[in-house]
């Protein structure tokens, strides 16, 4: 029994060395990697596989493989055999990849669960020759208009791209700025043929339009542009019309990379006196005509005005604000705003209709309007003016009547209410009876004049308000609506969208004379309102300003609401007396 003992221990001995000395592969699931190719040439792809015995799943670590190549495409298979009735199963990961630098490469080890692949050598060469001609058939030029622009500044960024016969676009990268919050929007894009270097090519030009709102330094790396050689052809079906590669895979790939391009974003110049920055290249006030020839006091007449721009967004202008002199009134229409974009930048208007009541017949002088603004082409700053004008009401013969229709006519976005004529007569038979009608007219002036009189002495002047119940209901809609729209950009953080809500919350408060800014809201405001409409409008133009959006979430919407209710109050002020 010992000796036998013995003898398996010295079996087992050697069985475990002889283990031991066995490649550890050989113990457990195999991973093997191999090359389509251990040499190639810059942007030509290599092909990776990774097989794994087993039905283990491949999920292999790639991020090694991000440092010196483009992984372009994957994919897995898996194969099963039986072999004298044992059935055995494989997987394998074919990657393709493109090398980003010549010289001598290496594929690096990949882990695969517990496993790590060997490291597998790729020499890659410089271009040859032809490859080099390959690299021609496209070229990306990115430029920008100017050297440097101050906030909110329009830049025009053009992107051409420059693709030989044959070549089949498959991606193209949006241009990306650097600074946070810059508006970039394509304004324009023709597609044209032209020749380089001996080239004919067919160019693809894209126009954007900039709009930085952070200073510093504003930069636009290098656009990228891969396609292959061969395939459609039109070079621009693939990524132009449904933005997706093409399945093919045939043909040489071709790169192209745009140089970058910066340019410094200067803050708001200390000269500038306005209240409101407004850079443009361009700024007009023009009126589209008042008709005054037939103005009686208490009929409303309407006076338009268009501020036209250059290089500046709509939503940018200012609305028309302006104080009335005694005994007229003012009342302007919600703005209406225009964008149109073309090669040589944005033309944008606001147009808005302005409503004049005259309580009393006589000439009165309407204000000038001025709007400071800073030409971006001459850097200075210049002032876009109206001139005053003059305006002459007569006397209206229709009297109370006409009053009455004018308080309801008061507010130009109700201009579909009915007003009751009060009183309405006509001569009869004026042409047979011409002594008939004279005596019924002046019995009628008698009795309008003994009414007139005696309503004087017995009953004070009623008020007619210029906003029906109706008119009052309609804007609780909208004012509940503008509300939600203020919580959701807090909520987002997004100031823009915020300072457009603000003043859109001013023109249904104050819609006989709204602030077009967030400066001149503040002053409107109560204390604690003002306080967080300054912080926003710090924040806007000072990236570096501090802001908490969660504490204006409830609160402040709650102040508006109240001070929307206040101003509702306050609107009582504009009533037109119905005696004189």
């Amino acid at each position: 029994m010992p000796e036998f003992l013995t003898i398996n221990t010295a079996h087992l001995a050697r069985l475990m060395v002889f283990l031991l000395c066995l490649p550890a592969g050989l113990l457990q699931a195999q991973v093997q990697s191999r090359l389509s190719h251990q040499v190639t040439g810059l942007d030509q792809p290599v092909r990776l596989t990774i097989e794994i015995d087993g039905g283990e799943d491949l999920s292999p670590n790639l991020t090694p493989l991000e440092q010196d190549f483009e992984i372009l495409s994957r994919s897995t298979q898996q194969s099963i055999s039986v072999i004298n009735g044992e059935m055995t199963s494989k997987r394998s990961l074919n990657l393709t990849l493109l090398p980003l630098r010549s010289g001598s490469l290496t594929i690096p080890a990949i882990e695969v669960g517990d496993q790590t692949t060997q490291p597998l050598p790729l020499q890659v060469e410089q271009k040859s020759q032809e490859e080099a001609q390959a690299t021609r058939q496209a070229l990306i030029e990115l430029s920008l208009n100017k050297d440097s622009a101050y906030l909110e500044e329009q830049i025009l960024l053009t992107l051409k791209l420059y693709q030989a016969k044959g070549v089949r676009g498959e991606s193209l990268d949006p241009p990306v700025p650097s600074l946070d919050n810059t508006q970039i929007s394509l304004i324009h894009e023709d597609r044209y043929s032209s020749r380089k270097h001996g080239v004919d090519y067919r160019v693809v030009e894209r126009v954007y339009a900039l709009f930085a709102r952070q200073t510093g330094t504003l930069t636009l790396n290098g656009v990228k542009f891969r396609g292959r050689s061969g395939g459609s052809r039109d070079p621009f079906s693939s990524f132009f019309s449904n933005g997706f590669p093409s399945h093919q895979q045939s043909g040489r790939i071709i790169r192209a990379e745009s140089n970058p391009v910066s340019l410094e974003i200067l803050p708001i110049p200390q000269g500038f006196t306005g209240e409101r920055w407004l850079p443009a290249e361009n700024l007009q006030i023009v009126e589209n005509g008042i008709d005054d020839e037939m103005a009686l006091a208490g009929n409303p007449i309407t006076r338009r005005v268009m501020i036209i721009a250059d290089g500046v967004m709509s939503n940018h202008l200012p609305s028309i604000e302006q104080s009335m002199p005694s005994g007229l009134k003012l009342y302007p229409e919600s703005p209406h705003l225009n964008d149109k974009p073309n090669r040589s930048g944005i033309s944008s208007s606001l147009q808005q209709s302005l409503t004049l009541i005259a309580t009393d017949p006589g000439t009165y002088t309407l204000p000038p309007i001025e709007i400071p603004w800073w030409n971006t082409e001459t850097r200075q700053q210049e002032i876009a003016r109206l001139p005053a004008k003059e305006i002459s009401f007569m006397p209206n013969p229709s009297g109370m009547a006409n009053q009455a229709q004018h308080s309801a006519a008061a507010q130009p976005s109700e201009q579909n209410l009915s007003v009751e004529k009060t009183i309405s007569a006509s001569p009869e038979s004026a042409d047979d009876f011409p002594w008939l009608a004279t005596l019924f007219g002046l019995a009628w002036l008698i009795t309008i004049s003994a009414w007139w009189f005696s309503s004087r002495q017995k009953q004070p002047t009623k008020p007619v308000a210029i906003k029906e119940p109706n008119q009052q209901r309609s804007i609780q809609p909208e004012l509940e609506n503008v509300l939600q729209q203020l919580a959701e950009a807090y909520q987002a953080k997004d100031g823009q969208a915020a300072r457009d809500a603000w003043l859109h919350w001013a023109l249904l408060s104050w819609p006989d004379n709204p602030p077009n800014n967030l400066s001149r809201l503040a002053r409107r405001c109560h204390p604690d309102l003002a306080k967080a409409v300054n912080a926003l409008e710090r924040a806007i133009y000072s990236p570096n300003s501090e802001i908490s959006w969660s504490d204006y979430e409830i609160l402040k919407l709650i102040e508006a609401k109240d001070a929307s209710q206040s101003a509702d109050k306050a609107e009582q002020n504009l009533l037109i007396p119905l005696n004189p």
